[in-house]
């Protein structure tokens, strides 16, 4: 399996950047995607994606200071 350089929701879900010629892709192998397990191919990948999300691989962005509705701000 290839390493994946885009984080969640750069996957196919709704025709993302993975769909190629009209069919959609596996956000992890670029395998045909398997309505079952969309937008992935198997369990297996669904379950690796699941795994990544487990031990932190994957991350939000988020921006520090400045964010509206903080306990600072109520005071």
């Amino acid at each position: 399996m290839k390493p994946v350089d885009k984080g969640p929701g750069g996957g196919s879900i709704g025709g993302g950047p993975n769909k190629k010629n009209g069919k959609s892709k596996c956000a992890l192998c670029d395998k045909p995607v398997v309505e079952k397990y969309s937008p992935f191919c198997s369990k297996h990948c669904a379950d690796v994606d699941l795994g990544r999300w487990l031990k932190g691989q994957y991350a939000v962005p988020a921006t520090l200071g400045g964010a509206e509705g903080t306990a600072e701000d109520e005071e």
